[in-house]
């Protein structure tokens, strides 16, 4: 089971599910789901994301991001606009 997240800087952290969940939650509202909606968008992309990455021990944020912006583009597209709205807003990516 992955236990840490790789930054860009190469520095490592403690994956934390509830950091995703957050980012997934935000996207979600600012897309203008409703609550019911946001919370099956939540733990349909966590319980994704966990089932893919489960055989590793570490995962780079680029590959993360990527793995969960397929999927919002494929489930979700209003969800992977907003989501990359606050990147290019917030984080200038």
């Amino acid at each position: 089971m992955v236990k840490q997240v790789q930054k860009k800087n190469n520095f490592k952290e403690e994956f934390q599910i509830d950091k995703l969940k957050r980012s997934i939650e935000k996207a979600a509202r600012e897309a203008g789901h409703s609550d019911d909606k946001v919370f099956e968008i939540i733990e349909e992309l966590a319980e994704y994301v966990m089932n893919s990455i489960y055989d590793l021990e570490t995962v780079d944020t680029l590959s993360l991001r990527n793995l969960i912006l397929n999927k919002l583009d494929e489930k979700y597209p209003e969800v992977a606009e907003s989501w990359r709205k606050y990147e290019k807003e917030v984080k200038n990516i």
